[in-house]
């Protein structure tokens, strides 16, 4: 089944203006914690990313080795871990888990990114930009 979303207005960092983009309501889940977040899907990100403050409220494991990421604004300092991620709408529900970048340095009102791995490769997404809307359908592998 295919579920569909409209883009969502969201908060970008300054000096950037807020705009409808291709985000969708999720569901973050750590041992700890489970969050309700607006996440930005990202065709150009490998991972997805988070802020620190929102890792540590998950409860996410964070004693890996520090890497260096690179991205569409520079180069960050990041641990990488994992989480749950959960995507519903109607009788459609989802979890999976996703390998996540969580960057120390990001503002909490960075939006969450949703990068390809773990994610892309578990729906066929279109993106119809002059409608603004986002469709997922399941892939059965």
């Amino acid at each position: 089944m295919t579920i569909s979303f409209n883009y969502k207005r969201i908060q970008r960092p300054d000096p950037y203006p807020s705009e409808a983009a291709p985000a969708i309501p999720i569901t973050l889940i750590g041992p700890n914690e489970r969050l309700d977040v607006i996440g930005l899907l990202d065709s150009g990100a490998d991972f997805c990313v988070i802020p620190k403050s929102m890792a540590e409220i998950l409860g996410l494991k964070l004693n890996a080795k520090i890497e260096e990421v690179g991205g569409i604004g520079g180069d960050a300092k990041a641990i990488p871990s994992s989480m749950q991620l959960n995507i519903s709408k109607g009788r459609e529900n989802y979890t999976f888990v996703v390998g996540v970048y969580v960057i120390d340095e990001l503002k909490d009102d960075f939006p969450v990114l949703i990068g390809r791995d773990g994610f892309f490769d578990k729906f066929k997404i279109t993106f119809v930009e002059s409608k603004k809307k986002i469709y997922l359908k399941r892939e059965i592998n």
